[in-house]
């Protein structure tokens, strides 16, 4: 379930060892040092690693060649170690993708998800790595997370993509190809296209070139998807869903909390809402089935059902939600929903399918952390 993490700890003491092996110093600032891990010398970052150049020192250089400033910003990510000059402790920065990195380890597939002993796993493993006691590094502090996990469907991505409406409780929608993110202030989940996004960054058939590769991935998204459902905390301190919240201050407390962190998740992750499109003939057994009483009401309803299916359902939620009175423009979104949903047949279909896809999804993750507890 956990995805990036960004987490930190101080008064925490290096080896010489390890910052010689492990660290680069880029640079000397108000008083202090910076370190900076070198990816290609950290065992679950790189496949670089000889055991004939491990003690090389490299603490002493002040790197500031454009090159090297960019290998230790890889991808966004970072491992840092930073104390007063002269200072034995300091404060190590770790901001990972902890999933990738035990993917990698293991060499999973891209769409493998960490369960509770795969998290306690990659974790204790960073711990080893610096040279710093479990039970130490457990008490990490945790300042941004993302949490989430990929659902497969019998189903190519555009037929679920184009039912994914809106999300309760969340201020705006903002959607750009097979993507779709919810935002708030405090935080955001996002819905995307799984399949595709491992197919654009080359994680996926590896050992085919682009075109055969770009042929096999639109063979298997004829009939299949990956849907990645997450959410996205970039400051765990203003957060203001408490019930997640106090499971995810620390590595130790999403450790203890696994199996309720995934509970809390399903909460929210259904409160997405899904419409089903349409296609363009309308069976006429249908539509007179919802019209038989002849009754204004039924007429009307038909009425905006139409108006609605030539906008565009979502094309309307997404203008109208903003500029509803916030007193009942969920109440009355839901409805437009529901009277758009019921002229077609297999009505909530993606919506179900999704909700019993995820809950057994999570489940699975998790029962390892249920039975630890027990």
């Amino acid at each position: 379930m956990v995805d990036l993490i960004k987490f930190y700890l101080e008064n925490i003491s290096l080896s010489d060892y390890i910052l010689t092996t492990k660290f680069i110093k880029i640079r000397e600032e108000g008083g202090f040092e910076i370190f900076k891990a070198d990816p290609d010398m950290i065992s679950f970052l790189s496949q670089k690693v000889k055991a004939g150049n491990c003690n090389l020192p490299k603490h002493g250089i002040v790197v500031q060649q454009e090159n090297i400033i960019k290998k230790l910003s890889y991808q966004n990510k970072f491992i840092s170690f930073k104390r007063r000059l002269n200072a034995k402790s300091g404060r190590l920065s770790v901001c990972q993708n902890v999933r990738k990195d035990f993917i990698r380890i293991k060499n999973l597939n891209p769409f493998t998800d960490l369960n509770y002993l795969n998290f306690v796993e990659i974790i204790e493993m960073y711990a080893r790595e610096f040279g710093i006691e479990k039970e130490k590094f457990w008490k990490a502090k945790i300042t941004q997370v993302e949490l989430g996990v990929n659902i497969r469907f019998n189903m190519n991505i555009a037929s679920i993509m184009s039912s994914v409406s809106r999300m309760k409780g969340m201020e705006n929608t903002l959607r750009i190809g097979n993507t779709v993110n919810f935002k708030n202030q405090k935080y955001e989940v996002a819905i995307y296209d799984k399949l595709g996004r491992e197919a654009q960054q080359g994680e996926v058939f590896k050992g085919t070139n682009k075109v055969r590769r770009r042929h096999l991935v639109k063979k298997i998204a004829k009939n299949n998807s990956f849907v990645r459902i997450e959410l996205r905390v970039k400051t765990v301190s203003q957060f203001n869903r408490a019930s997640i919240k106090s499971k995810i201050k620390t590595l130790e407390s999403v450790r203890n909390n696994f199996h309720s962190l995934g509970e809390e998740l399903y909460k929210l992750f259904v409160n997405i809402s899904f419409v089903d499109e349409i296609s363009p003939d309308i069976d006429q057994y249908l539509v007179k089935s919802q019209l038989n009483s002849k009754s204004v009401k039924a007429f009307n309803d038909y009425l905006i059902f139409l108006g609605l299916k030539y906008f565009g359902i979502k094309k309307f939620v997404d203008f109208a939600f903003p500029i509803l009175n916030t007193n009942n423009r969920n109440s009355y979104i839901e409805k437009l929903e529901n009277l758009f949903n019921k002229y077609k047949g297999d009505n909530d279909f993606v919506k179900k399918e999704f909700q019993r896809k995820l809950s057994a999804r999570i489940n699975k993750l998790t029962v390892p952390a249920f039975s630890s507890s027990n």
